[in-house]
């Protein structure tokens, strides 16, 4: 069993009563619905630096268990949503499933996080980091994601992505990308599922792409990111999994998204663009 501890000290949100302060004593785990949010995401990538100007492999994704008891996550999905994320080249339309078929999330790519539910435990208050590439950054970007739980790496033939040592791996589940998991720079949409989604996706062919499905009952969070505030006819999930969305000032511009904390409490309305405020400072490890 592998155990993530607590990173931030204060208060935890309960589940049923926001603002309670402590943890339960010999709490049973549980699972992540209602439980887990994911606090920040860096898609962006980073300013010129190092004599490089198109640099992405600092991109994460934070997620934090909110209440008072250890949360299961085990087995749970992690996936990029299909679709544009706004007119990115002249004629680009809506190409999404979000009206179309709003019972479903489509997904790109889907990794798992190793093990089974009661395998890999999140404390209260912890944060867990999924990293694209388990590095420190710098001197290209600020963000040092050595010591994230997971990376994504593509065992491929050519040997093109680096498996960082230090750092676990996802499973990947379905991959669509080239030799590493990017997500859009323009403006990606992400969903965790829970572990038994998997027995539910069915794979679509959409052209030349082919996708993951998924019911969105299984969806435990997710954000909504667009290109800029004029692509919301672009939005990828339906509004029963996000209402809204929330945008970077644009690429590389070495910008996340984080979570408005009210108080001690890590917002959650549903609404990306209500719950996410921009920052210029990722900050992996609240």
């Amino acid at each position: 069993m592998r155990i993530i501890s607590m990173l931030l000290l204060g208060a935890c949100a309960g589940d049923g009563g926001q603002g309670d302060t402590g943890v339960l004593p010999d709490a049973a785990p549980e699972d992540p619905a209602g439980r887990l949010l994911i606090e920040e995401f860096y898609y962006s990538g980073s300013p010129p630096a190092a004599g490089t100007d198109h640099y992405y492999s600092d991109q994460f994704i934070e997620l934090v268990n909110i209440s008072e008891v250890p949360v299961e996550v085990g087995g749970l999905l992690v996936g990029d949503v299909y679709g544009l994320a706004g007119v990115i080249n002249n004629g680009n339309t809506p190409n999404s499933y979000a009206e179309s078929d709003p019972e479903r999330v489509y997904l790109e790519n889907v990794w798992r996080i190793p093990g089974e539910p009661s395998d890999v435990l999140l404390d209260p208050g912890a944060s867990l980091i999924i990293a694209h590439d388990g590095t420190n950054h710098q001197p290209f970007s600020t963000v040092d994601l050595s010591g994230a739980d997971y990376e994504s790496f593509v065992d491929s033939a050519n040997d093109n992505d680096v498996d960082y040592p230090t750092v676990d791996n996802l499973e990947s589940l379905h991959f669509t990308g080239g030799y590493d998991w990017l997500m859009t720079v323009f403006g990606p949409s992400v969903v965790v599922l829970a572990p038994e989604a998997v027995d539910d996706l069915e794979s679509i062919q959409r052209g030349n792409r082919d996708l993951q499905a998924a019911p969105i009952e299984h969806v435990v969070d997710a954000v909504e990111t667009l290109m800029d505030g004029d692509s919301g006819a672009f939005k990828r999930l339906p509004d029963a999994v996000d209402t809204g969305f929330v945008y970077v000032s644009g690429t590389y511009s070495g910008e996340s998204v984080q979570r408005v904390i009210d108080g001690d409490i890590l917002q959650d309305t549903d609404d990306s663009g209500s719950d996410f405020v921009v920052s210029s400072t990722p900050a992996p490890g609240w």
